[in-house]
């Protein structure tokens, strides 16, 4: 049980008594050990951001004081505060609904009772304290692994990614850039963060499909012929199907976009043929920065095309390949593109990461 943890005997108690003082010597005779008495509300101001109490017993001749100091307390700290308990003199009115006390008692002191009321405002007070710290560790710990879920998540699905990549350029830097330049794009329209987040760790996982290519068409140097072609087409159905067999959201939207990327805004895409905003926006988004990037790379079978050449073909293509909303914003955005493409070029030396590991 809850209260089996509880040491209500240590529980921290300010006595502000501006006048003769019983009260503190009553509270050590029944065993309460940690018990500051103050002689004015000054000082239990001073202390009070220090002491942090588990109860205020506010013990003055002077009520009209007790509001104000429960107030200035308030502004101390950011903390709730702790039960207030009020002693008054003898024949003091009860205070009202609207006083901020919490209990009240009057002179002459019934001793037992005013012990009974102590010890059940503590005992409020620690549970609900210990109710806190258990409900912040728990919120804390469920984050700890959600986050650590979430990292695991993260890094099966840019693995994925890379795979597909190191069967194409052996880098796997097309697939960061493609990521973080859908991102961008995301945001420039005014994307949820969490959104355009989700979009850099599943937009790298749009060529997945290319892991059912054979090597003699994915690596052929020059033009595919149209049959060559057509089977390389499959690999945004492949993917759609590989990325498809999960319930994770992140796979999910990867499918959609390994599905949707070569989809056309005017219908002349595939593999399904749609046309404008029948293609999900995630598709159109990184149809245009998967091209853009492929062009300025260089693969076993071209060279790579300057910046210049490729944004030109790219507005070109608007309205016909690409969506001309999203262009408009990609030309927008294309200081900070060119800025990410120098922040993660292709280094030869990874070229080496699978080889080393594969049989020569």
């Amino acid at each position: 049980m809850m209260d089996d943890l509880l040491d209500i005997n240590a529980a921290k108690i300010l006595v502000v008594a501006t006048g003769d003082d019983d009260i503190t010597q009553l509270l050590h005779d029944n065993i309460y050990t940690q018990v500051t008495r103050v002689k004015s509300t000054r000082e239990a101001l001073e202390i009070y951001p220090k002491l942090m109490p588990d109860l205020i017993i506010y013990n003055s001749s002077d009520q009209t004081d007790v509001n104000a100091f429960i107030h200035e307390c308030s502004q101390k700290n950011t903390e709730k505060l702790p039960p207030i308990f009020l002693i008054a003199p003898e024949n003091t009115p009860i205070p009202s609904i609207e006083s901020k006390v919490d209990d009240f008692i009057s002179q002459p002191l019934d001793s037992e009772l005013f012990l009974f009321r102590v010890h059940h405002l503590l005992l409020t007070q620690l549970r609900n304290k210990e109710l806190k710290d258990y409900t912040n560790t728990m919120l804390s710990t469920i984050e700890h692994r959600n986050q650590a879920l979430r990292e695991s998540q993260i890094e099966i699905v840019e693995c994925l990614g890379y795979a597909a990549e190191f069967r194409d350029s052996e880098t796997g830097t097309h697939t960061i850039r493609v990521g973080k330049f859908t991102q961008l794009l995301a945001q420039s329209m005014g994307m949820r963060e969490q959104e355009a987040e989700s979009l850099l760790y599943s937009a790298p996982m749009h060529d997945v499909g290319k892991i059912g290519i054979p090597d003699q068409i994915l690596l052929k140097p020059g033009k595919l012929a149209p049959d060559e072609f057509e089977f390389m087409k499959q690999h945004t159905t492949i993917g759609g199907q590989i990325l498809s067999r999960s319930n994770n959201k992140l796979l999910i939207q990867a499918g959609i976009i390994a599905l949707t990327h070569h989809e056309k805004w005017d219908g002349s895409g595939y593999p399904n043929g749609l046309k404008g905003t029948d293609i999900d926006i995630t598709g159109r988004i990184v149809a245009i920065v998967d091209v853009f990037d492929a062009l300025t790379m260089q693969r076993p079978y071209k060279k790579a095309w300057s910046v210049e050449s490729a944004v030109a073909l790219i507005n070109e293509e608007s309205g016909k390949h690409f969506d001309p909303s999203i262009v408009a914003i990609f030309n927008q955005s294309l200081d900070k593109i060119i800025d990410i493409k120098n922040a993660y070029l292709d280094d030869p030396s990874a070229s080496q990461l699978l080889s080393d590991y594969l049989p020569h």
